[in-house]
């Protein structure tokens, strides 16, 4: 005795399973890559390298690492003491370039995370 519809729920979750970490995937790319432009809008420029230099790298079908490798960054990003003949005079607050960027992509993130899975759901 066979369910009336199971062979097509079934084939639903098999298409599922194959499509869920692909769709994640290319969703989280597509939202480091606007982290990336939203902190490069933030970005201080000087020469303009620190801008150029934030990347993306793939951290598996569910991660992104974003990172900016120049010397300097993490003083910008957190902030830095100010020597001055080897005595600290202040402390120059951070900019927290990616910080921001992160929270600016974040409004948007659930909301079209949400939209992308109902739609994987719903399409198969």
């Amino acid at each position: 005795m066979e369910i009336e519809g199971m062979d097509s729920w079934i084939k639903k979750m098999e298409t599922m399973k194959k499509e869920f970490p692909k769709e994640t995937e290319r969703f989280l790319m597509k939202k480091a890559n606007e982290v990336i432009r939203e902190t490069k809008k933030l970005t201080p420029v000087d020469t303009g390298t620190l801008r150029n230099s934030w990347q993306r790298v793939n951290g598996g079908s569910f991660r992104q690492i974003i990172y900016n490798n120049t010397t300097y960054a993490s003083h910008l990003e957190w902030g830095h003491r100010i020597v001055r003949g080897k005595k600290t005079i202040g402390f120059s607050g951070g900019r927290y370039m990616l910080h921001k960027g992160i929270n600016r992509v974040k409004v948007s993130f659930y909301r079209d995370l949400r939209v992308l899975y109902k739609n994987l759901i719903e399409s198969r």
